[in-house]
């Protein structure tokens, strides 16, 4: 049996972490041992069955996200996050490849983990990459544009290109690696499981990649009923952090809505004001499973979570704080499923954008029709079939090696 580790590196939510629990359980039962080497540890703690688990800190910049302007590719994103400096992201790369040797993995998965990706080439591992679109960029070069709300001037992905491949092949050079030719290159894995639908697809449909259906986890944590009355039924899975949190409470204290919500971090204070006969306010992750068979409306950040809600044909009011829940909104609202709100907007929008969801029929109309196209779709076969997968790459050797010339 083989000794996987699953790398988390970029982002944050708790998704990233519930859907590694996930996956990690399902190759646990075939006998596989796991190890966690991520950004953040506190969310596992809210996780049951991962206590026996090995746990690493991931290596992670420092100065992530400091001053970073609204990117335009995923060459922006690493730029941002350390590889505008070849030796941070030496130093980077030299760690994860520390972590990957001295706990003797077979194999890692990459969850938004690039640096881990390099260092897995560097160490000559067999990887894959797990997660959705905007985690695994399209193979170009130079990286596709995510951008939305702006043209992009090419010589603009270009030159980002150029910055963060110079550092890259600095940092492989240090460490006696072969250079890239692309940064594209710095994505290459023995697989890509890529976790959404074209239509969800944050860089859009790519008609020559696989899709494996989202990842999600609605089926795990704690058992939450609704609160009894005659309401509608709103979920709320949102973090403290949320510039429009108040005007969010103050909006539901202010309805007859009957509330399931799930907001870590929330103070004593806060949850006061949202708790009562009619709002449940739950201390873990719920699960969300039966919940959203009888709900009305979601409200989240548009993370990993949120095409769980939409495959069970429920419409969403999204929060976006950050480019790639920015980009799924985006999709959703083309979907027809869903508004979304500004990060910097008023607080005054909340509530009238709650009852807008609620009570337009078109909304719960489209998201239920995105529901019937994937019908078929089944979480527990997308798992066995990853399984399945994982553990053909084990049985070949890596795509690569350290001194290939890709």
């Amino acid at each position: 049996m083989a000794r996987i580790a699953f790398a988390w590196e970029f982002g944050g939510e708790f998704g990233h972490a519930i859907s590694c629990a996930m996956l990690a359980r399902s190759l646990e039962a075939k006998g596989h041992t796991i190890a966690f080497m991520f950004r953040e540890l506190h969310q596992l703690a809210s996780l049951p069955g991962c206590d026996h688990y090995d746990v690493f800190q991931a290596p992670v910049s420092p100065r992530a996200g400091e001053n970073m302007p609204a990117p335009a590719s995923m060459a922006d994103i690493l730029l941002g996050c350390g590889y505008d400096d070849a030796r941070a992201l030496t130093g980077l790369a030299a760690g994860w490849r520390a972590l990957f040797q001295r706990w003797q993995a077979d194999l890692v998965v990459a969850d938004y983990a690039p640096t881990a990706l390099l260092a897995a080439r560097l160490a000559n591992l067999p990887r894959v990459t797990f997660g959705n679109g905007f985690s695994i960029p399209p193979r170009l070069s130079p990286l596709p544009p995510f951008r939305y709300d702006a043209p992009i001037d090419p010589r603009t992905l270009a030159a980002a290109d150029a910055r963060a491949l110079a550092s890259v092949n600095a940092a492989l050079a240090n460490l006696g690696g072969a250079p890239l030719a692309t940064l594209a290159q710095l994505f290459e894995a023995d697989e890509h499981f890529l976790c959404t639908f074209p239509e969800i697809d944050q860089y859009g449909a790519r008609p020559t990649s696989a899709y494996w259906g989202p990842r999600f986890s609605i089926d795990t944590g704690v058992e939450v009923r609704w609160p009894y009355g005659d309401g509608k039924r709103v979920i709320v899975y949102v973090r403290d952090s949320l510039p429009q949190l108040d005007a969010l409470i103050e909006a539901l204290a202010a309805s007859r809505y009957r509330v399931a919500a799930f907001i870590p971090g929330l103070t004593p204070e806060r949850r006061e004001r949202l708790r009562s006969a009619r709002r449940v306010v739950a201390e873990h992750p719920m699960r969300l499973k039966p919940l959203l068979e009888s709900c009305d409306l979601f409200v989240s950040h548009g993370g990993n979570v949120a095409p769980g809600a939409l495959m069970a044909g429920v419409p969403q009011l999204l929060f976006p704080t950050q480019y790639e829940q920015y980009l799924t909104a985006v999709r959703m609202e083309q979907v027809g499923s869903g508004l979304w709100l500004r990060q910097g907007g008023s607080g005054a929008e909340v509530a009238p954008a709650l009852a807008r969801v609620l009570n337009e029929p078109r909304f719960a109309a489209a998201a239920r029709a995105f529901a019937r196209r994937y019908a078929a779709f089944s979480p527990a076969e997308q798992q066995r079939r990853i399984v399945l997968r994982i553990e053909q790459v084990l049985a070949k050797p890596p795509i690569l090696s350290p001194s290939s010339t890709p």
